[in-house]
């Protein structure tokens, strides 16, 4: 249980809506600590909304969840304004959960800041996206360790859990990440990123292949895949530095945005 002020045990719950106008709204907002949300505003392309975080980051003993909806032909793009710092969790670990709901003919991109794990974090992750028919939907969830000037130290844990359903229940996507820092540091590159997407946005024809030449160019290394049952693509992103995965990020939904017969 949380130790913050929750509504139905979430911190945060955005409800938006279609106005009469065909543009996009707030229609509902519950906030609390520790997260911020400053007044949403047209991008052009749909209403962008950027979370801040009130705290330090991740401690031990932390419950936090939030939850977005998007209404029938919404468009919406979430952005975390910094990273995540999961800090050393000596007793006990951390749980970051958010839940994603697209209805009919909405447009969804969740696309936070990665998460930092300093030395003896130990964080548990989980994402849960709700897909109606005629909806898209676009996550991001990465993580880099940092040593916080603690040489040969390494985070403890991460367990990274992504559920994608049809309104129906029917399961689309399970994965599941599990590693230590010490994993990582003997696998020699330890930054990793996962955009995935859901819908007609990764149904247009050349896309998989627009997006290996979108990473490539950004200088990491990538792979995409297709996703169960041809219900959307993956990519995974291994990279050097922050830096370049979030130039790799950029460039994936920049090049799902531009490409043909795409509606992000």
């Amino acid at each position: 249980m949380s130790r913050f002020a929750t509504e139905h045990g979430r911190q945060l719950a955005l409800d938006f809506a279609r106005a009469p106008s065909g543009g996009t709204f707030l229609k509902r907002q519950y906030v609390a600590f520790p997260f911020h949300i400053t007044r949403p505003f047209d991008d052009g392309d749909g209403l962008l909304v950027i979370l801040q975080s009130l705290g330090a980051g991740l401690l031990q003993g932390d419950r936090f969840a939030a939850g977005i909806v998007a209404g029938e032909g919404t468009a919406v793009t979430i952005r975390t304004q910094g990273a995540t710092i999961a800090h050393a969790m000596p007793a006990d670990d951390a749980l970051q959960h958010v839940r994603l709901d697209a209805h009919p003919g909405s447009r969804l991109v969740w696309q936070p800041r990665p998460l930092v794990l300093f030395p003896g974090a130990r964080v548990r992750t989980s994402l849960e996206v709700v897909v109606h028919d005629g909806a898209d939907v676009m996550w991001c969830d990465a993580f880099l360790p940092h040593d916080a000037g603690e040489p040969g130290k390494h985070f403890a844990s991460l367990q990274s859990e992504t559920v994608v359903r049809a309104d129906d229940g029917t399961l689309l996507v399970l994965d599941r990440v599990r590693t230590s820092g010490k994993d990582l540091a003997c696998s020699g590159v330890a930054v990793h990123g996962t955009i995935g997407m859901v819908g007609g946005i990764a149904a247009a024809p050349g896309l998989a292949d627009t997006l290996s030449v979108a990473v490539a160019l950004s200088g990491a290394y990538a792979g995409v895949s297709s996703l169960p049952g041809e219900c959307g693509l993956l990519v995974r992103v291994l990279a050097d530095d922050g830096a370049m995965l979030a130039r790799a990020v950029e460039d994936v939904v920049a090049a799902v945005a531009q490409h043909p017969r795409s509606v992000l």
